[in-house]
């Protein structure tokens, strides 16, 4: 079986379907990391992570930061500020990049 590949709508504009060809395949975790972002706008490893369980179930927060990092690998993630944890320590928030389409999955 093919791995997703990332998709544009027919109304996006050019630079949204640039931006899903240079994506090239996508597995479907990382279209549920990448649509999760989108949706929250910004989040630290550990939000995602619990927005990650809050809809799909339980998950190794290393499986989440690890295609997180992937996407970020990819260009369709950056860093935008610092944050910190639950626990008190610094860390980096990230959100998906604004030329970055929206999956739709």
């Amino acid at each position: 079986m093919n791995a997703p590949r990332a998709v544009a709508r027919r109304t996006d504009p050019d630079t949204s379907r640039e931006a899903a060809d240079s994506l090239g395949d996508l597995t479907d975790l990382q279209i549920r990391v990448l649509n999760l972002l989108d949706e929250v706008g910004a989040a630290t490893d550990e939000a995602l992570v619990d927005a990650y369980e809050a809809r799909f179930g339980q998950v190794s927060p290393s499986t989440v930061r690890t295609r997180r990092r992937e996407l970020q690998d990819a260009g369709a993630v950056e860093v935008v500020a610092y944050g910190q944890t639950k626990g008190g320590r610094k860390c980096r928030v990230y959100r998906a990049r604004a030329s970055t389409p929206s999956l739709g999955l």
